[in-house]
């Protein structure tokens, strides 16, 4: 498993998935919200937010410990 995060290649475009995944998510109650106040919405969008700076937190510390340990991305 760390080793699948150790891969920057294969972690980027599972983030791109998971992104993907969060803007759907975040159209459907969107969508589904229309009627009430959007309440939902707006903590799915402080929660996404959230999620993201951790995201790229995390991705660019695996980028600084590759570099350092000179790993080859495949």
């Amino acid at each position: 498993m760390v080793s699948y995060f150790l891969v920057v290649g294969r972690f980027l475009n599972s983030l791109i998935i998971l992104e993907n995944f969060n803007v759907l998510v975040l159209l459907f109650c969107l969508l589904f919200s229309s009627f009430d106040s959007h309440v939902i919405f707006i903590v799915l969008m402080v929660i996404s937010t959230v999620e993201i700076i951790i995201r790229l937190t995390v991705l660019t510390r695996v980028w600084e410990c590759s570099s350092c340990l000179e790993l080859v991305d495949f």
